[in-house]
């Protein structure tokens, strides 16, 4: 680890600059706003050196350094372009590795990364950089291959068990990739990546409370994982902690401007922080939604009757106020008694048959339906939408597959709709507007 008072200038002298020294470099320059400016000076003056000295060896070693600055930068095709210059160079051969499996060259990025092996002591880091380029590759077995090898003589490594839990979780083993998850952070309580991909997962299980706990810690360390700072947002404005969210979105704008994703969500945020709340208004739709999520388990129906609904997947009132007497009668063993039983339960509650189909016509007659849109529009699968991953599962379990599933709904359908949150709402809008669509 590079001493965090040694100065950027002598850091990256081209006697002493080695790989670990970049690397801590480029957590150090991401965790302060002074250094990434320092650093983008330093890319300047070599630039301008390089240009006054060509065809030098000054040119040369300054190249490689070039190279490197614009990897910690991020300017990806900058870095390959200097550093290709350099590649017979084992520390060149390595950050050319590294470029390209950030271009997504997995093939190109091994190459180079095992070229750029020459001692003992940095074998295994750079076995663990190999490993992971065939895990983002979708080469888990070969990946695996790899670090159970290295398991023997690296046992207590926290790259190890986090590749190794990271290559069980793309199989889907879970239970083994959570121990693995567990063995990294039991060396090491504080390895972000481990936090990100622990409060991840916790999230697409709807472990919300967990989800929220790992994130926390993510976001602790340094360098900052942008992408656990979006998710906490969104964790928080799900659990209507506004001003946690509004934070979170702030920072992630602040890091990167061209966030769409986080300035609508900071949009959806603060409407929501300064909403004037109609008490009487909400309760009654509170009330409307609570009565058409009853399910129909909580009536006396006959058998036939329940046995029936049941193959039909019908089983809320608001599923009953989807379907007509005819879909219900034309199904098999369905009669005029199970109908009437049916109805006479629609009826208590102010409900009827085919309800939802007849407002969603009455909307469709005032919404002016583009005439120009095509079927093969229609059809295209949710996506092609850009929508956050919890969007995403909530339309899943609504069974919503394609934009034209999605456009034939109503903002008060989807609400219905046990934990589909207004945040999703605007989202959605958003995406079909960019399409050419709308609910």
């Amino acid at each position: 680890m590079i001493d965090s008072e040694l100065d950027i200038e002598t850091v990256l002298s081209s006697e002493g600059l080695t790989r670990e020294d970049a690397i801590a470099l480029r957590e150090r320059v991401y965790s302060s706003r002074d250094e990434f400016e320092k650093l983008e000076k330093k890319l300047k003056k070599l630039n301008s050196i390089i240009s006054t000295v060509k065809d030098t060896q000054e040119a040369k070693e300054n190249t490689l350094i070039l190279g490197i600055c614009n990897w910690i930068l991020g300017n990806i095709n900058e870095a390959v372009e200097a550093l290709s210059e350099s590649k017979s160079r084992k520390i060149a051969s390595y950050f050319l590795g590294k470029c390209y499996q950030e271009l997504g060259d997995y093939e190109r990025a091994i190459e180079h990364l095992e070229r750029s092996k020459q001692s003992d002591a940095e074998e295994f880091e750079i076995q663990m950089d190999i490993a992971e380029t065939r895990r983002m590759a979708g080469d888990l077995q070969d990946a695996l291959k790899l670090i159970q090898k290295l398991s023997k003589a690296h046992g207590k490594e926290v790259s190890l068990h986090y590749q190794w839990a990271h290559c069980l979780d793309n199989l889907g083993e879970r239970e083994d990739a959570l121990n693995h998850y567990n063995r990294a952070l039991k060396i090491n309580p504080t390895h972000t990546s481990t936090l990100f991909r622990l409060a991840y997962n916790s999230d697409l299980a709807g472990d919300d409370e967990k989800a929220i706990e790992y994130y926390e810690k993510c976001i602790e360390q340094v360098p900052t994982y942008i992408n656990a700072v979006m998710n906490l947002g969104i964790l928080y404005e799900d659990h209507e902690n506004y001003e946690k969210a509004i934070s979170c979105f702030e920072a992630v704008l602040r890091a990167n401007p061209n966030q769409d994703r986080a300035r609508l969500f900071l949009k959806g945020a603060r409407a929501c922080c300064n909403m004037y709340y109609d008490e009487d208004k909400a309760k009654k739709k509170g009330e409307e939604t609570e009565v058409l999520n009853i399910p129909i388990s909580d009536f006396e129906l006959s058998v036939r009757s329940k046995n029936c609904l049941e193959r039909m997947n019908i089983k809320t009132l608001a599923d009953l106020t989807q379907v007509t007497e005819s879909d219900l009668l034309s199904y098999k063993n369905f009669g005029e008694t199970s109908l009437n039983e049916i109805k006479h339960i629609l009826n208590q509650k102010g409900l009827h048959l085919g309800q939802a189909l007849e407002e969603r016509k009455q909307i469709d007659k005032l919404v002016n339906i583009d005439a120009s849109i095509d079927d093969e529009s229609l059809s295209k699968p949710i996506s092609e939408l850009t929508l956050s991953t919890r969007c995403k599962n909530a339309l899943e379990k609504m069974e919503i597959k394609t934009i034209g599933g999605l456009v034939s709904k109503t903002e008060d359908e989807l609400l219905r709709r046990r934990g589909f949150k207004q945040a999703y709402i605007d989202e959605i809008k958003v995406q079909l507007e960019k399409h050419g669509f709308q609910l």
